[in-house]
Formats: C-alpha cells, sequence, structure tokens
C-alpha cells in the first residue's frame, strides 16, 4: 500500500473509532469526510486494501462497543459479595483514609472503580503493607458511574469509558489474601507491576515538586498534586510534557545508543537491548495508553536499523495509529490521545525550511482547537512556553530528574535537584500568571472542524493560497467567538454543586453576569487519620489552599461560565455565612474579574468574611446591602434583609425581579418568618419562579406566603441521599398543593430557564432519568 493510502487509512480507522465509541454531530461528520476522501482519491489495489482495513476496524469497534454496551447495562446490585483483583500500583490511599483504584471481578473479568473507607489506621496498613496481586473480597455496592450533571462538566462517565469500565463497587468491608498465579505471563505481569508499585512509593520520597515530576516523567504515575500544585502546566498547554511520549522514549534509546557505545557492544546487540527495553519500559510503567504510540514508532526505527531497511515518518506514524487503536480503541476521545498523535504527524510533516518559531507557532495553531474544545480557554503565551520547555526538559529537567531519582541516597543531591526543578516550576507558574489568559468559549462544532482543518492546508500552499487559509481560520475564529460571547439569549440557571447553593443570572447578550452563592464542601472529618499531606505548603504560592477542602466550583462553576466566554462577573452575591453559599467564593474571586461582591450589612465583621473572601478581594467592591440598598448592575432587587445582622438566617440576601417573561424569588437560606416580612414589605410581589430556601427545608418555605403568592415553577438545589433528608416531604407537600412544576437538581441535574424576550422562555434540566435512582453521592 502506497504511502498517501497508508496515511489515508489510518485517519480513517481513527475518525472511525471516534464515531463509533461517541457518536454525535462532529464525529459523525469526521467519519464520512474521511471515508469520502479515501473513497474519492484512492485507486486499484490501494482502494482494496483501505476498504479492508476500515472494514475489519469498523467491525472491531462495532464488537467493542457492544461489549461496553452490555457492561454498561448491568444492573446495580446492593450488599453483594465480589471478590476483585487489584494491583498496587493501581490504587491510592488518602490521607483521610479512602482507598481507591482499579480491580478486575472475578466472576466476569470487569474492570471496576472500587472504594472503600477504612475504619481504623490498622485497617488502612493492610492495603499499605500489599505489594503484589491481591484478592480482595468484601461485601458491597455495585454502580453505574454517575455522568456529568451540569452542562459542559467534564463527564467521568465519558472518561472511564476510554478505560473500558463503567462501574464502581463501593466496599463495607473487605478481606485481602494473596492471589494464586497459574501461569508465567501472569507471575512477569505481577511483578511488573510490584516494581512499578515499589518504584513509585521510591519516587514518592522525594520532595516535591521534584517526587512529582519523578512520577510523571519516569514511571508514568502523574499525581494529581501535580496540577494542582502548579495549574498553569496545564493552562499553558505543558501537559504533554508530563504525558510518556515519543519524547521520554527517544531519551531512553539515545541513553541505550550511548551506553552501548560506550562499554563496546557490537551494534546488533545494542539494537536488540533497546527493543527489549522498550517494551519493559512499556510494562513496567503499567502500560499507559499514550506509551504504545511512542514504543511502536521506537520499534519501527529500532527494526528499520536493524534489517538496514527504511521506513518514512509518515509510515511509522500510520502504523502507530494503527496499531494503538487495536490496543486502546478510544485514544482519540482523550486529550492526551489527540495532542500525541497530532503533533506527531505535524512534525513529521512540516517542512524543513521553516524557522523555529514558524513550526511553534503552527503547532500551537494546529493545537488551539483541540485544547479550547476541552477547557474553553486560550493562554497567549504557550506557544512561548513549549518552544522554552521543550529544549529545557530535554537539556536540564530530565537529566536532573533521572539523577535525583537515582541518586537519592546521595545525601543533599535530592535537595539540590529539587531547587533546579523548583526554578523550572516556579517559572512556569510566573509566566502563566502573566496577562495572557483569553476565555474563547464552546466553540460551535462547525467552527472547531474549520479550526482543526485549516492549518494543514497551509503545509502544501503557495504564499497566496496561505493567506486564503490564515483569512479563513481568523473569519471562523472571530464568527466562533462572537457567536460565544454574544448570545441572544438570557438564563437563569441552577447549579448542581451536591449540597449546596450556586445559581447564575446572565442577561441576553452577556449584558450583565450576576452569580448568587458558589456552594462549597461541608466537612465531616473521618477520626484517626492524619490530613497533614493534604496541608503541604506549596513552595511558591503562598495563599496555598488544600485542594480537597474545595466544592465543586472549580469542576462545575468555573467551565460553565468559561464555555459561555465569561471572564468578568458583575455581581457576585453570598446571600449569607454558611460555608454551602460562599464557601468557594475564593475560587470564583481568583478565577474571575468581580466588579462587586454583595452581603448581607453585617457580615463583614463576621470571621467567615475575614478567612474566607476578604483575603481574596482583589479589586472587587464590596456592598453590604439592606432591602434599602439596590447596587448598580444588578437586574433583580434586593428584597431582604431589612437591617443588619438580625438573625444566623434571617440575614440572607434574598432577592426578586423579572428574568425574561417570569418573576424570580430567590431566598438563600432565609427562613419562614423572613418570607412573610417579605410579603408584608412587598404585598405587589407576586414571582412565577422561586427557588426554595435552604435547600427544601421545611423551616424555610412558608406554606401561607406561597399560598399568597402561587408560582408556577419551583427549583431545589441539594445533593443526593444528604444526610439532613433535604428537601423535606412537607415543602413537597406546599408546593404539590400550590400545583407547582417544582425542578430538583437531584434528580435532574443542572435546571436552566433559558429566555430570549419578555414573552418567550422554557426550561431545560441536564437529565431526563431520575439521578436520585444511582446510590452515587455529591
Amino acid at each position: 500500500m502506497g504511502l498517501q493510502a497508508t496515511l489515508k487509512a489510518a485517519w480513517l480507522v481513527g475518525a472511525l473509532s471516534m464515531a463509533v465509541y461517541r457518536p454525535n454531530s462532529l464525529t459523525i461528520c469526521l467519519a464520512l469526510f474521511f471515508s469520502l476522501l479515501a473513497f474519492l482519491t484512492t485507486r486499484g489495489r490501494d482502494l482494496f486494501v483501505v476498504l479492508a482495513l476500515s472494514l475489519s476496524f469498523l467491525l472491531y469497534f462495532w464488537m467493542g462497543q457492544n461489549a461496553l454496551d452490555r457492561q454498561a447495562n448491568l444492573p446495580e446490585k446492593k450488599g453483594q459479595l465480589y471478590t476483585m483483583l487489584a494491583y498496587p500500583d493501581e490504587r491510592t490511599i488518602n490521607t483521610d483514609g479512602r482507598v481507591a483504584g482499579i480491580g478486575r471481578l472475578k466472576s466476569s473479568g470487569d474492570r471496576v472503580y472500587y472504594y472503600y473507607q477504612a475504619k481504623t489506621p490498622e485497617d488502612l496498613a493492610r492495603f499499605r503493607s500489599s505489594s503484589a496481586l491481591i484478592l480482595q473480597t468484601g461485601r458491597g455496592d455495585l454502580t453505574p458511574i454517575m455522568p456529568a450533571t451540569n452542562f459542559y462538566q467534564f463527564d467521568f462517565k465519558e472518561f472511564a469509558k476510554t478505560k473500558r469500565i463503567t462501574h464502581q463497587v463501593r466496599l463495607q468491608e473487605v478481606e485481602l489474601r494473596a492471589d494464586h498465579l497459574r501461569t508465567w505471563f501472569d507471575r512477569m505481569n505481577t511483578q511488573f507491576h510490584r516494581w512499578h508499585a515499589a518504584l513509585s512509593n521510591y519516587a514518592k520520597a522525594l520532595p516535591n515538586p521534584v517526587g512529582n515530576y519523578a512520577l510523571a516523567l519516569l514511571l508514568g504515575s502523574k499525581d494529581q498534586t501535580l496540577y494542582d500544585d502548579n495549574p498553569k502546566i496545564q493552562e499553558l498547554g505543558l501537559i504533554h510534557l508530563f504525558s510518556l511520549s515519543g519524547f521520554h522514549v527517544a531519551f531512553l534509546l539515545a541513553v541505550i545508543r550511548w551506553l552501548g557505545r560506550l562499554v563496546g557492544l557490537y551494534q546488533e546487540v545494542t539494537l536488540a537491548i533497546m527493543a527489549l527495553c522498550l517494551i519493559s519500559f512499556y510494562w513496567l510503567t503499567a502500560c499507559p495508553p499514550i506509551l504504545v504510540r511512542a514504543v511502536i514508532a521506537g520499534e519501527s526505527r529500532v527494526f528499520a536499523q536493524a534489517f538496514n531497511r527504511r521506513f518514512s515518518s509518515i509510515q511509522i506514524w500510520s502504523w502507530s495509529l494503527l496499531l494503538t487503536l487495536i490496543v486502546h480503541p478510544q485514544i482519540l476521545l482523550t486529550l492526551g490521545g489527540q495532542l500525541s498523535f497530532f503533533l506527531t504527524l505535524a512534525l513529521a510533516l512540516l517542512p524543513e525550511d521553516w524557522s523555529t518559531w514558524q513550526k511553534g507557532l503552527f503547532l500551537s495553531v494546529l493545537t488551539f482547537p483541540l485544547i479550547v474544545a476541552q477547557q474553553y480557554t486560550w493562554n497567549i503565551w504557550q506557544s512561548f512556553a513549549n518552544l522554552i520547555a521543550i529544549p529545557v526538559f530535554s537539556l536540564m529537567i530530565l537529566p536532573v530528574v533521572l539523577v535525583a531519582f537515582f541518586g537519592q541516597v546521595v545525601p543533599g543531591l535530592a535537595t539540590v535537584a529539587n531547587w533546579l526543578v523548583t526554578m523550572f516550576d516556579q517559572s512556569v507558574y510566573w509566566l502563566g500568571n502573566l496577562p495572557g489568559q483569553i476565555v474563547i468559549g464552546a466553540l460551535p462544532w462547525p467552527i472547531l472542524l474549520v479550526l482543526g482543518f485549516a492549518p494543514w492546508f497551509l503545509l502544501g500552499a503557495e504564499k497566496a493560497g496561505r493567506r486564503w487559509v490564515v483569512g479563513t481560520w481568523l473569519l471562523a475564529l472571530i464568527i466562533g467567538f462572537f457567536l460565544v460571547h454574544f448570545p441572544r439569549t438570557g438564563e437563569f440557571t441552577t447549579f448542581d454543586i451536591g449540597q449546596g447553593d450556586a445559581a447564575l443570572l446572565r442577561e441576553p447578550y452577556n449584558k450583565t453576569i450576576t452569580l448568587i452563592d458558589t456552594g462549597g464542601k461541608v466537612s465531616f472529618q473521618k477520626s484517626g487519620f492524619s490530613d497533614q499531606e493534604a496541608t503541604k505548603n506549596k513552595p511558591y504560592e503562598k495563599k496555598s489552599w488544600p485542594k480537597n477542602q474545595e466544592g465543586q466550583a472549580r469542576s462545575v462553576i468555573v467551565p460553565y461560565l468559561h464555555a459561555h466566554g465569561i471572564s468578568r462577573i458583575n455581581t457576585l452575591s453570598l446571600s449569607h455565612q454558611d460555608q454551602d453559599h460562599l464557601g468557594d467564593a475564593r475560587v470564583i474571586l481568583t478565577t474571575f474579574q468581580v466588579d462587586q461582591v454583595l452581603l448581607p450589612a453585617g457580615m463583614t465583621n463576621q470571621p467567615a468574611f475575614l478567612k474566607k473572601i476578604q483575603p481574596y478581594l482583589g479589586k472587587a467592591k464590596v456592598v453590604s446591602v439592606t432591602d434599602r440598598v439596590q447596587p448598580a448592575n444588578l437586574p433583580l432587587r434586593v428584597l431582604h434583609p431589612f437591617q443588619p445582622g438580625i438573625g444566623e438566617n434571617e440575614d440572607s440576601i434574598a432577592l426578586g425581579g423579572r428574568v425574561g417573561p417570569l418573576v424570580l424569588f430567590t431566598a438563600g437560606d432565609l427562613d419562614q418568618a423572613g418570607e412573610k416580612k417579605v410579603l408584608a414589605r412587598y404585598p405587589n410581589f407576586r414571582p412565577d419562579l422561586v427557588k426554595f430556601g435552604h435547600h427544601g427545608s421545611k423551616t424555610a418555605t412558608n406554606p401561607a406566603v406561597m399560598a399568597e403568592w402561587q408560582p408556577t415553577y419551583g427549583l431545589i438545589s441539594a445533593g443526593r441521599k444528604n444526610r439532613y433528608g433535604h428537601p423535606n416531604q412537607e415543602v413537597l407537600e406546599v408546593a404539590a398543593k400550590q400545583k407547582m412544576i417544582v425542578y430538583d437538581t437531584r434528580r435532574q441535574g443542572m435546571l436552566r430557564y433559558v429566555y430570549e424576550n419578555y414573552k418567550k422562555g422554557h426550561f431545560q434540566v441536564k437529565s431526563t432519568n431520575d439521578l436520585t435512582n444511582s446510590k452515587t453521592t455529591n
């Protein structure tokens, strides 16, 4: 098969994998496009081979998807006895005594996530001491993985499917015992996992950040603290440097070749060692999907050199993609897989006469739609950061990390290495903090297609053609930017953030942005476990805040606002001082430009304000409000409180006003007496839509007030399986008596009322299935 036909076959098979495993408008369009391209531009024997390959892979993907569907349709089972195989390097042990990992059910072989809460430190020690393949037997609940319950939220269920996982087991009790290894393959595989676990523990003994760098660069065991401690790594698009890829494989092969020459080995012997080391390296790093391409490409080059054959970079890339899709059929549905294959193909096709900055700019433009489609933001320093970071990584960081890892027994060596890596880490953090992050938003998929395809035409175009390509790319970006940033619809949205409150009021064309509360994590600390590790001081972020003390604002509210092109919040209204309403104010204040923060009058003297809000205000103006203070750029009216600090719940800010064709009342945590006072103060106020106070608690909804108002719709924000029993049955009976249509985040996820003008609006919910049927909580 010719070179061009091989490339077309690889592209077509890759597009088919995405269309089969995640069918949507974008993936189906890609599959149709590459099908037409292959069949209209390929002739003779090449066409037959492309057709045979694509049909074979299509059948393979279809069978894989059917197997996933069968697995996903397994019924939920509670209180069953489960036995699963679990490797020590496929689990994590948190400082609060929680054990989590991936196991394989002994009965079916299906991969599942498992979770277990240790009862005592001695109970937890059993897991720490197990260093081989173990059989975990225990009673627990098998449940499907919860899908994303908010629009634009990271969908962990879809991510888990790329790992062939659809269910989770929550264990109440666990018995551990060694598994009997029957075959030599099982014994060898287990040994590699034991080595990987031992080396990971060895790397964790290093100080951070060099310890996290060693885990990521040498062992493929990225600890989430790598990105938590320095989020600018992701923002600047440097995550590919920390994925085991061709960069690391090339370094490994270069070291082996150098050692072979140093000791005088024959070239054939050195090549054999290289081939064996590549496979061992893949196995030792626990077989990460992203490494398959690099290993196949490395083995191809070793084979070509050993047998004096010549393979082009395009052939190696095409074979790598096809073989990777056999091992990991959904690799192109992950950002790491997309970046890996896009960048390596681009590097193989780039003209040699292009300068370094031209190549860097091209690669940056090429990855732009991939990153924006996932993160909705773009940092203008990304290209510069990659141009600088790549040579620094190869010349300094990787060698330093290797020296620190293997030489940590030498006193002081790890400290010096950690200082060097910290300097690099600080530089990334400093660069990422420079003004330059642009909120692009969730671009429509046709725009993403144009942005993704257009750069490839630059490679073979003449000067005049390049102008047309650049013009088309910029025009598509401008159109997409305006569609996102100036939408003709407005919305009132209640976030599903568990047992908390957060809502967004966005006027048409993003005229004003009002965020009402932020949610927050209410902690119930497990006794008997130390949480010191979670509160490590970061080397340069002075206002450190442990990630495990945050609620869901970073994963739910931030991406939703960014997806709508929002980088500035006109008003952040914090109804009162409870953690579940303002606990994540820090996240919002440090991520967005906030003009003003509304607080109930008298709250600025409270500890909650002094600790959780004041240190992060920046340029935001604090406005203490009563119903006699009406801030500018607030599309709603403050209806409560009437005077400063009159009680724990009575001082809650209550807002009301018109949202499209409906009149809204959002109560915060206002109690029944407070609602009655609002009715008395504003007798002509008649809301159509009521956001129930205090998550539907019976103390917060006054039946007499509801009977007087007779609202048509009600909204409830509460956590699934919450310990408070919210919403209370009495509140639901009040709503039923008034014949209200009630929307509930527990059952339906995110709730949106979308309107175009003062005559037209409609409700949207994230899930039409009852989400409370699953045991998964939030």
